[in-house]
């Protein structure tokens, strides 16, 4: 009974492992992702620092600073917990907290031609030396597996599925009792190869490219 009880649980663990090690997002503690973007030329990393049977962490480090992103691991794929609010510029520093999260970023079962989406309500402040203001935000992000082809990176060459996705953007921010509305649609189109994950992303004029693994 004993010998029975423990297969069972490890047979339970590995099924939930399996659930969050997705085959074109792999999820293996201590492993390490290099990227450089261009035109700057900048550099970062993300690895993996933390995996349960729940959902794991994700660490991203760049040159001055870092963060953790927690991500959930379901049925129906990999849903990232928090949105990714992007980092303050012109002496803004952002505050955004994540009301609502909808959707999968990464679905279970990706093929040519599968479809997707998923969302984020977001509210907090956007803080400037001489003004705050107070920001509302929903954004939806609508992706699919357009088809498959080989990309070429700096670490290597890849057969990658390639993604297209397009992220609306609405909401408003306010200051002093004026409001002034947000529109915004961004167009990003994201390549994983299988067993390896994201090796490039382009979008809005920026490229990101896979330097390297470290398994």
């Amino acid at each position: 009974m004993r010998q029975l009880l423990a297969a069972s649980i490890l047979v339970l663990a590995s099924l939930a492992w399996a659930q969050c090690n997705h085959p074109f997002f792999p999820v293996h503690e201590g492993w390490v992702w290099s990227y450089r973007s261009s035109p700057d030329n900048s550099t970062h990393t993300a690895s993996i620092i933390k995996v349960s049977d729940k959902g794991f962490v994700q660490r991203l480090a760049f040159r001055d600073f870092s963060f953790d992103i927690r991500w959930a691991c379901g049925a129906k794929g990999l849903t990232q917990l928090e949105y990714l609010q992007p980092p303050g510029s012109q002496g803004m520093q952002m505050n955004l907290k994540t009301r609502k999260v909808s959707g999968v970023v990464i679905p279970q079962g990706m093929r040519v031609g599968t479809t997707w989406s998923y969302g984020y309500e977001v509210a907090g402040e956007a803080k400037q030396p001489n003004m705050t203001l107070q920001v509302d935000q929903t954004m939806n992000v609508v992706s699919k597996v357009v088809g498959q082809e080989s990309v070429g990176v700096p670490a290597g060459r890849f057969s990658a599925y390639k993604v297209e996705s397009t992220m609306s953007i609405r909401g408003s921010m306010r200051s002093a009792g004026q409001s002034m509305p947000m529109n915004l649609e961004v167009k990003t189109t994201t390549w994983y190869a299988q067993g390896v994950g994201l090796v490039k992303t382009q979008s809005e004029g920026v490229t990101v490219e896979l330097l390297s693994l470290k398994r």
